[in-house]
């Protein structure tokens, strides 16, 4: 099986280091909140609308998988190298070029669509493993291991 809990580290990562800038209002530039405003006035890249759309066939497909008691690895490696290589892309651009709608719209699929993914690949794998949970992952990084027990609520 592909379908490693490195694999879903590096999507971990690939989710979580998209954070936007929460820069305050109050304190910007009157030209500042101008570029602002006329950058959340543009319209957002296609990259953007195509990771969100990936995204939601992702999660979509992993819940079939889940929901037929069948796991498809290459599907999965497909969808997630797919995802990393538009993240990594959209991170390239950075928020100058896209523009701060579109850079907090890619931040917000990310925060939307990552943990639920996640959550539904470790399902996976831990049913095409037969596996009872995270105890049953054994050789698994344990720095790694306390993230997922965090972030699974375990």
């Amino acid at each position: 099986m592909r379908s490693t809990p490195s694999f879903l580290l590096a999507l971990f990562v690939a989710f979580f280091t998209a954070c936007s800038d929460d820069t305050n209002e109050a304190a910007l530039t009157p030209e500042e909140r101008e570029e602002r405003a006329m950058d959340e006035a543009a319209t957002c890249d296609p990259l953007v609308g195509e990771f969100r759309d990936l995204m939601a066939e992702y999660e979509s497909a992993l819940k079939d998988m889940i929901a037929a008691k069948k796991v498809d690895p290459e599907s999965q490696q497909h969808f997630s190298d797919k995802a990393g290589d538009l993240s990594k892309r959209i991170q390239e651009r950075g928020e100058k070029s896209l523009g701060l709608k579109c850079w907090n719209e890619f931040n917000t699929i990310g925060r939307t669509y990552g943990p639920r993914i996640a959550k539904l690949g470790m399902e996976a794998m831990m049913m095409e493993g037969g596996v009872e949970g995270l105890e049953g992952m054994e050789g698994m990084d344990p720095a790694a291991m306390e993230q997922m027990k965090k972030f699974m609520g375990q």
